[in-house]
C-alpha cells in the first residue's frame, strides 16, 4: 500500500499513521484515495494535500541544507516556518475530517439504494411503476438531518455515526444504553414502569427519529406502532410480524437480521433484551410496549 500524500510504501503491515508525513491510513480517505470513483472534488483536496507535503519536505530540506553548510538561519524566519507549519498541518487535519465525513454521506447513500433495490425486487411488473412513483415521493420527503436535541444533556452524535454507517446492531446496543443513562438505571440495568412514563419527550423522540431516518422508515418506534396496531395488540402475531418469532419459536437476541433485509420494525430492541418472549426487569415484554408507545403518543412522536 502507498501512502496517498507523500508516497510511502507499506508492504507487510499497515500502520495507523504514515511513518513519514503522519497521514491517517486507517481512514476511509486512505482507500477512496486510489479508487476510480473517488469524487472530483475531494480528489482535488487529496492533490492540494500532496502538494502542501512537498512545499514542506523542500523546506524542511533547505533549512537542512543551510544548517550543515554552517548558513545562519534568521529567528524571525524560523518562527514563519513554524506557524507555517502549523497552519498546514491544521488545514490537513480538516481536509481529513471532510473526506471522513464524505465516506460516511457516501455509505449512506448506498443503504438507501440498497433499500429501494430490496423492495423492487418483491414486485409484480404491473405494480412498478407505481411503486416506483411512491418510493420517490417518500424519499423526497425524508426530512432533512437536524441537530439532535436531549433534554437531559444526552449526546446522540456517536449513535448517529452508527446508523449512518450502518452498524445496526452497535447501534441498537447503543440505544439501550442511552435509554439507562437517560433515566439513570446504568447500575439495575432495565427500566420501571415509572421510567417509561417520564422519559423526556425531547430524548424519545430523537431516539425513533433517527432511527427512521437513517433507515429510510424501515425501523424504528412509529414503524412498530404501526403493526402492534394492525395485530389489535396480539404480542405473538406482533412478532411473527417484525421477524421476532419464527412459528412458535421465539428468537433470542443474536439471532436477528441487523441489516436491512429484516423486517419491517425488527429495529430497535427497547422492550426485550435476551429472548422476544420475555420482558426487562419486571414487566412482560407486551406490557413494557403499551407503556413505551403510550408514552410516544404523549409525547407527540406518533405519527
Amino acid at each position: 500500500m502507498l501512502c496517498p500524500i507523500c508516497g510511502a510504501e507499506y508492504v507487510e503491515t499497515v500502520p495507523e499513521f504514515c511513518s513519514i508525513c503522519d497521514w491517517n491510513l486507517k481512514s476511509d480517505t486512505a482507500f477512496f484515495a486510489t479508487a476510480e470513483i473517488y469524487q472530483q472534488k475531494e480528489q482535488a483536496k487529496l492533490n492540494w494535500a500532496r502538494k502542501m507535503w512537498q512545499i514542506l519536505q523542500a523546506t524542511e530540506n533547505a533549512n537542512h541544507h543551510n544548517s550543515n553548510s554552517g548558513l545562519p538561519t534568521a529567528p524571525a524566519d524560523e518562527v514563519n516556518d513554524n506557524q507555517n507549519y502549523r497552519d498546514l498541518k491544521k488545514q490537513l487535519d480538516e481536509i481529513q475530517s471532510q473526506l471522513h465525513q464524505a465516506a460516511i454521506e457516501r455509505f449512506q447513500l448506498n443503504s438507501q439504494l440498497q433499500w429501494v433495490l430490496y423492495h423492487l425486487e418483491q414486485l409484480n411488473p404491473e405494480t412498478l411503476a407505481e411503486t416506483l412513483y411512491n418510493i420517490d415521493e417518500k424519499l423526497n420527503a425524508m426530512p432533512t438531518p437536524e441537530p439532535p436535541m436531549s433534554e437531559v444533556g444526552i449526546d446522540y452524535n456517536p449513535l448517529i455515526n452508527l446508523l449512518a454507517a450502518g452498524k445496526w446492531r452497535k447501534a441498537d446496543e447503543l440505544t439501550w444504553e442511552l435509554l439507562l443513562q437517560v433515566t439513570l438505571r446504568q447500575e439495575e440495568g432495565w427500566l420501571q414502569l415509572a421510567d417509561i412514563e417520564n422519559f423526556p419527550c425531547t430524548d424519545l423522540c430523537t431516539i425513533d427519529w433517527l432511527w427512521e431516518y437513517y433507515s429510510n422508515g424501515l425501523f424504528g418506534l412509529n414503524a412498530q406502532q404501526r403493526i402492534w396496531e394492525s395485530v389489535s395488540g396480539q404480542y405473538g402475531d406482533f412478532c411473527d410480524r417484525l421477524g421476532w418469532r419464527d412459528g412458535e419459536s421465539w428468537k433470542y437476541y443474536d439471532e436477528l437480521s441487523f441489516n436491512l433485509q429484516a423486517p419491517e420494525g425488527h429495529l430497535p430492541i427497547i422492550i426485550w433484551r435476551r429472548r422476544a418472549c420475555y420482558g426487562v426487569g419486571q414487566m412482560m415484554a407486551a406490557e413494557t410496549f403499551l407503556a413505551l408507545i403510550s408514552r410516544l403518543t404523549t409525547c407527540g412522536g406518533s405519527r
